[in-house]
């Protein structure tokens, strides 16, 4: 079962737009000596839809390689066919990731019914030697996954758990308690936490924890001994820096509050924008708050 807080590394870029794997070191270095889980490779955070496949399979098996060995490490795999899906899998297989998370199929929405995402995910599960963790994040693929189908899914002995960035708390309420105890409902924003953990959520992978990692962890534990006031507490200090590094501004607010917490958040790839100065502002601010 997969539990606790995990974070979705960010992919830093120097002036040239390369991988910059001298500071991608130094945050693996950095969140190793955090109450972190493990790490998410190849997510949202991590720019993976500008990433070449050589690249994927790079950055991927220096994580896998460079991590805390008591971390975990779920790699991002999502493809748009079940043949790229395979191909993918046969490659990354030898490093021995903990799972694979994947997106729904979502170029030809139209053509997603529920009984065509039903098929992908148990052909991929059905093919991979690795656990899969299924990764419903509308925002950007435009498809929410329902709760009937997660449930179905969740039936599959090799679909171990989802990521949910919906932010539908009532959804989130449904699939926790239509699916197995040892199915492992994460949240995917910070900002929704504290509710997710109360109705059943057996963790997180939030983007903020690359620059706030023991206080996402510290909103866990609080949660965990019982202590809901102070969770609450810190919850709230949360929501502002969360909403900037996630939907307000993105990876590139992201990157820069990672800067001014001693990690190396590198360059943007284009089409991503460096921040403006009031962005700056706004993220200092933000950060100052949620560290009072």
């Amino acid at each position: 079962m997969f539990r606790g807080i995990y974070t979705p590394i960010v992919t830093p870029f120097d002036e040239k737009e390369e991988i910059d794997y001298q500071k991608l070191l130094v945050n693996l270095s950095k969140l190793a000596d955090t109450p972190l889980e493990g790490l998410v490779v190849l997510g949202s955070n991590g720019e993976f839809p500008y990433l070449t496949e050589r690249e994927k399979l790079d950055i991927s098996t220096f994580v896998l390689k460079e991590k805390a060995e008591k971390q975990k490490v779920i790699v991002g795999a999502s493809h748009e066919s079940v043949f790229q899906m395979k191909r993918f899998i046969d490659k990354i297989q030898p490093f021995e990731p903990s799972a694979l998370l994947v997106l729904p199929p979502h170029y030809y929405k139209s053509s997603m019914k529920e009984e065509a995402l039903y098929q992908f995910f148990v052909d991929i599960a059905d093919y991979s030697p690795m656990p899969i963790m299924l990764y419903n994040m509308p925002g950007n693929t435009g498809i929410n996954m329902p709760a009937s189908l997660v449930v179905k899914l969740s039936c599959h002995p090799n679909i171990l758990g989802i990521k949910d960035t919906a932010g539908n708390i009532v959804q989130l309420s449904q699939i926790v308690g239509e699916t197995e105890k040892d199915f492992s409902v994460f949240a995917g924003s910070a900002s929704y936490l504290l509710p997710a953990l109360a109705i059943g959520a057996k963790g997180a992978t939030l983007a903020l924890s690359n620059v706030l990692a023991e206080k996402c962890c510290e909103i866990y534990q609080l949660f965990n001994e019982g202590e809901m006031v102070k969770a609450l507490e810190q919850q709230q200090k949360i929501i502002r820096i969360n909403t900037l590094v996630t939907a307000g501004i993105g990876v590139p607010a992201l990157k820069y509050a990672m800067d001014l917490k001693g990690y190396q958040g590198g360059m943007p790839r284009k089409p991503m924008q460096l921040l403006t100065e009031d962005e700056k502002t706004r993220v200092r601010k933000a950060l100052a708050e949620a560290e009072v």
